[in-house]
């Protein structure tokens, strides 16, 4: 269930919101990592911390000694084996996504699961460099390629008014209170488009999605 509040008062972009709302869906448990990971630990997506889950991170910068050093762009000879592996807005920085979903595929137990997410209606951000946008039919196409059963995409947006919003979110963040009324109007609006359009404008219109799959 969307968490209006949260979405119209959060610090976060509109895009890391729904995906954290998204990600509170998952049931994780055992051993699992995170790529991609934060150093600023409190900003990722697995609890360092957690009783359910035993955390790993992963990051191709070495700021963090504590850190794995996984490339996904190479093959990954690694011995520790994952029943969760965790990749949010990682994908898009990567040059071809044929190896990585090897490695995670690799990487995963028997059953392990891939949870993920990827930007699609989203500003160009560097880490360093920004080179894809993938859609729900590439994504699963993908997951099927590399044997992963039980695959789920789900978009995360509202329509084209939140997914326009969310574009220029940057410059008006710096506006408050027009902020507030704004996000407020916008998430209004594609409640009403909602009742017109023959298509979900979710569908059309997604700022990302969200998609897991389970290792056969």
């Amino acid at each position: 269930m969307m968490n209006y509040f949260s979405l119209i008062f959060s610090n976060n972009s509109v895009l890391r919101n729904l995906q954290i709302q998204a990600f509170k869906n998952f049931k994780l448990n055992g051993v699992c990592l995170e790529f991609g990971a934060s150093h600023k630990l409190n900003r990722n997506f697995l609890k360092e911390s957690s009783k359910k889950y035993k955390t790993f991170y992963s990051n191709i910068d070495k700021k963090n000694k504590k850190f794995l050093f996984l490339d996904l762009e190479k093959k990954i000879n690694h011995k520790t084996k994952y029943d969760n592996i965790i990749i949010f807005n990682v994908l898009e920085h990567l040059r071809n996504i044929n190896q990585p979903l090897n490695n995670i595929y690799f990487m995963l137990k028997k059953n392990g699961k891939i949870y993920g997410s990827t930007p699609f209606l989203y500003r160009i951000h560097g880490a360093p460099k920004d080179y894809n946008r993938y859609t729900k039919d590439l994504i699963k196409k993908e997951l099927q390629k590399k044997n992963f059963k039980n695959i789920k995409i789900k978009e995360l947006g509202m329509g084209p008014f939140l997914a326009s919003f969310s574009l220029l979110r940057g410059y008006l963040k710096f506006l408050p209170i027009i902020y507030h009324i704004l996000i407020t109007l916008m998430i209004l609006l594609d409640k009403i488009l909602f009742f017109f359009m023959k298509q979900d404008p979710i569908i059309i219109y997604p700022i990302g999605y969200v998609f897991s799959g389970v290792k056969k």
